[in-house]
């Protein structure tokens, strides 16, 4: 595979689709100085192809005025355009000699639990209902990219898998969360919100799984989330068209179970596909409630920028049926060095141990064990 292969992989409970690109034919890298309409003016220049690549969770709170730093080492938005592409399988075969080594947390504990108290003041002083507070595990491997990514899919089945790879650097994304599809004018998003371990027989399974639906905490999370993005959903579709379609359904995935929403709505006439995507962007599941200030909040408080970790991955097809995930379980490789985020909604109910503990939950399935 060339540096600029692109592949996506999904599974029987996801519409995306095993695909492999390389070879593009159009290429475009923005800062977060550019406008979006260079990126608007890329996709109507390449209709037709298929269209791949990612916008960084920078990108999309500058475009909502927030002043924020600007990612490292990685462009704030690329796209690819190709001319075709094909099935993907991975080898697993090869996957067995992939090392890496722990991913261990930057940030002490204290500190986390300076930063939640901090949070919590915001909410009981009614700056923000819900705030979505990450922060970053690294690790290293001499692993080549797309075999690490081979090696992570293996342990991650997840449905919006993504993997990007450049000259200097490669995006690993094993997220289970959709953000966005839009076919045939209408639009989707299903966001995450309610996280625990799954357990290590069937019935202790089975009671993780009903402590979790009997979570009055992670409900409410939940239904703060699908508000918003039926807000979200509201300024780029038609008047009265907005339906929740699921307000908790249950994902399971190899170390944790998840809740999620559903909401639906008929895109307006004169916004385009990209252009929805952007007014959306950052997601509301990996921000917080109201947007703008929690991710002024965030801004404060995170240390580094968040780059594609947060953002969305995805593509378009040829047809013009686009498809982007929530870039949660998501790694940015640099050479050797790679970095996994982790996070979590904070919300009033929120306790600073659990919350901790959820974060790195949610890296149990990337630990090389």
């Amino acid at each position: 595979m060339s540096n600029k292969s692109i592949i996506f992989q999904g599974n029987t409970g996801s519409e995306w689709l095993d695909i492999t690109a390389s070879n593009p034919v159009d290429v475009i890298s923005l800062s977060l100085d550019d406008s979006p309409e260079k990126l608007v003016k890329f996709i109507e220049d390449n209709i037709g192809k298929f269209i791949a690549g990612f916008i960084s969770y920078e990108y999309g709170v500058n475009l909502l005025g927030v002043s924020i730093e600007e990612p490292k080492l990685i462009p704030a938005v690329h796209f690819r355009a190709y001319d075709s592409y094909e099935n993907y399988d991975s080898i697993k075969a090869e996957n067995n000699f992939v090392e890496w080594t722990p991913f261990e947390s930057q940030i002490s504990k204290s500190d986390y639990i300076s930063n939640f108290n901090k949070i919590i003041h915001h909410i009981k002083s009614g700056d923000v209902y819900q705030l979505n507070y990450t922060h970053p595990l690294i690790s290293e491997t001499n692993a080549d990219p797309i075999s690490l990514f081979n090696a992570m899919r293996q342990k991650n089945e997840v449905g919006y898998s993504a993997f990007i790879e450049d000259d200097d650097w490669a995006i690993h994304s094993l997220s289970p969360e959709q953000f966005i599809v839009i076919e045939n004018g209408i639009i989707s998003t299903k966001p995450i919100k309610g996280t625990i371990s799954r357990g290590r027989t069937s019935n202790e399974d089975e009671e993780y799984l009903n402590q979790l639906l009997e979570n009055k905490k992670e409900q409410a999370e939940l239904y703060m989330i699908i508000d918003l993005l039926r807000n979200d959903l509201g300024k780029v579709c038609q008047t009265g068209s907005v339906r929740v379609l699921e307000s908790k359904s249950i994902q399971k995935l190899e170390k944790v179970f998840h809740t999620y929403g559903f909401v639906q709505g008929k895109l307006k006439n004169e916004i385009s596909a990209i252009e929805a995507l952007l007014s959306m962007s950052p997601g509301g599941s990996i921000s917080g409630c109201p947007k703008k200030r929690a991710c002024e909040l965030i801004s404060e408080l995170e240390r580094t920028p968040r780059g594609v970790y947060t953002g969305t991955i995805g593509y378009i097809l040829p047809n013009g049926s686009l498809h982007f995930n929530i870039a949660i379980r998501t790694i940015t490789q640099i050479k050797e060095k790679l970095t996994l985020g982790v996070g979590g909604g904070i919300t009033i109910g929120s306790n600073y141990e659990d919350e901790f503990n959820e974060s790195l939950v949610k890296a149990a399935s990337f630990q090389n064990d």
